[in-house]
């Protein structure tokens, strides 16, 4: 695979990263703007932390388009192997396979029944 390409593990664990940051920053917003106090350096501090929270909950949405931009453009020119077949699935497409062998040389044959109408 080339070094360029992100695998799935890594493309899971940056989502895992931005909607945790998402949602961080959303708890943090909430949280200043339920805040009851009256005093105006306190009203400029939680004015500031808003300003600041919201600009990284927009940085946070930002990161998610880019990943989704990502991910597309990995699917459609890369070769991300997003099934990871373990060692289980491949007898069993294996076994699927020689199924499918069996069958089709039975039919060749001429040794299964055809049911009439």
């Amino acid at each position: 695979m080339d070094p360029q390409q992100p695998t799935a593990r890594s493309l899971q664990t940056r989502i895992n990263n931005d909607i945790t940051q998402l949602l961080q920053r959303f708890e943090n917003i909430m949280a200043a703007a339920t805040v009851e106090n009256t005093s105006h350096t306190a009203t400029a501090i939680e004015t500031y932390q808003l300003d600041v929270e919201s600009t990284a909950l927009i940085r946070a949405a930002e990161d998610i388009l880019a990943l989704t931009r990502t991910m597309k453009e990995t699917w459609l020119f890369g070769k991300l192997d997003t099934l990871g077949e373990d060692e289980r699935d491949v007898k069993r497409r294996e076994k699927l396979e020689q199924d499918v062998a069996v069958v089709k040389e039975a039919i060749e044959k001429g040794s299964v029944l055809k049911l009439e109408k």
